[in-house]
């Protein structure tokens, strides 16, 4: 008799298990460039260039080859509808269209990314991150690929709480002063010939010239932070290069 409703308990249970698994919300993103010199950071910067692996993350955005500056406000142009199952919601349905506009008109801050759109949000063990970038294109020139102002990992998830968890590359060219370097003297010069003391050089020999001008370079530091949040609040998270102004709001019926 036991046995009887034993399948049917668990397949029910299971329904319910799947359905909390999966909720939608609506998610809306400020993404806030502050207007510092990353050199003015009081941290030291790794001269080795970071990574943040994105490869198995949900592609938000599409990478316009032929563009330097991705677009603050991101339409169907730019979002990468045919990589995830997310649904992006037009400029209409955003809610933090104020602050990002009190913040462009303040010189010390400038948005880069704002964009809302709807998704399943899943528990922690099955939520994937969303990659994305945002402002300027640093390395549009280069064969070693893009290199955003902003770019990395955002993730949400629940765990009877709603949760984001972001590591995200800042990027910042800036000029760097030149190494002092000791040109070669005379005791580098080739010497041809010695008569009576006296060292003959090498016709046309010059000391060797190094460049000591400034160089152009791209400096990096990493935001990574998490955060458990309640729906329809607004969260800062904060950092000295740039802030994330999130908002996920409940969908009703779901």
């Amino acid at each position: 008799m036991i046995n009887k409703f034993l399948l049917p308990a668990i397949l029910l249970c299971c329904s319910f298990s799947s359905a909390a698994e999966e909720r939608w919300f609506e998610v809306e993103v400020l993404l806030v460039k502050r207007n510092i010199n990353i050199d003015q950071l009081g941290e030291k910067l790794s001269d080795q260039a970071l990574v943040v692996n994105t490869d198995s993350s949900i592609s938000m955005l599409k990478a316009d080859p032929a563009g330097t500056t991705n677009p603050v406000v991101i339409t169907s142009r730019e979002f990468d509808g045919n990589a995830n199952n997310f649904k992006l919601l037009d400029s209409s349905h955003l809610q933090l269209t104020e602050q990002r506009k009190k913040l462009a008109a303040h010189a010390a801050y400038s948005p880069v990314l704002h964009m809302a759109w709807q998704m399943p949000v899943t528990s922690a063990n099955i939520a994937k991150p969303i990659h994305l970038f945002a402002g300027d294109n640093l390395e549009i020139a280069s064969p070693s690929g893009n290199k955003w102002a902003i770019d990395g990992n955002f993730k949400i998830y629940l765990d009877h709480y709603l949760f984001i968890d972001s590591q995200l590359i800042v990027r910042q060219k800036t000029i760097q002063a030149p190494v002092k370097v000791q040109a070669a003297g005379l005791d580098d010069l080739p010497v041809v010939d010695r008569q009576n003391g006296v060292e003959i050089i090498a016709p046309n020999a010059e000391p060797a010239m190094f460049d000591n001008s400034p160089q152009v370079v791209i400096k990096e530091t990493l935001f990574d932070q998490q955060r458990r949040l309640k729906s329809e609040e607004i969260h800062y998270l904060d950092h000295p290069l740039m802030g994330i102004i999130v908002q996920i709001r409940k969908i009703a019926g779901s």
